[in-house]
């Protein structure tokens, strides 16, 4: 039977290293935590180390239990935007971008989508898009909120 984890468990690594870096990164984001090693990390749950199972873990808990969920979160994000990283540095192959500046479409390494590049045609810079990006639910304003403000000692 499988006892339950503290619930301020945010994180659980293999080894002592791993837990005191995701520890220190919580404490950079401003997430004070502790790592806590396993009572028994060698002791299997046969005592005599006849059964296979997966050792317990070195636990890193946040002090406040309060803020464990927006840690987890917090921890799922980096996770989520590191994965995304790596795939699209896994990304092989070309893609045509053009710049909104001057209209020029130029090719770009696969490995670039997703980022902002400067437009070989007018040094301008250029967004290379990736097709897993979502940005149905972003308000790009229109043309005409990037005006400026009219002058009113041009007009009269």
């Amino acid at each position: 039977m499988s006892e339950e984890r503290d619930p301020r468990v945010v994180h659980v690594a293999p080894d002592l290293r791993i837990a005191s870096t995701v520890a220190a990164w919580f404490g950079e984001k401003g997430y004070l935590c502790e790592v806590v090693v396993p009572e028994h990390p060698a002791e299997a749950p046969d005592g005599i180390g006849l059964t296979a199972h997966a050792p317990p873990g070195v636990e890193v808990r946040v002090l406040d239990v309060d803020q464990a969920q927006k840690a987890k979160d917090l921890l799922a994000d980096a996770f989520a935007a590191r994965e995304l990283a790596e795939r699209r540095a896994a990304r092989t192959g070309t893609v045509s971008a053009t710049c909104e500046e001057c209209g020029t479409a130029s090719e770009w390494a696969a490995a670039d989508m997703g980022s902002t590049q400067e437009c070989p045609s007018c040094g301008r810079y250029m967004d290379v898009p990736d097709p897993d990006d979502d940005w149905s639910d972003v308000d790009f304003g229109s043309e005409d909120d990037a005006a400026p403000p009219a002058d009113p000692k041009a007009e009269g």
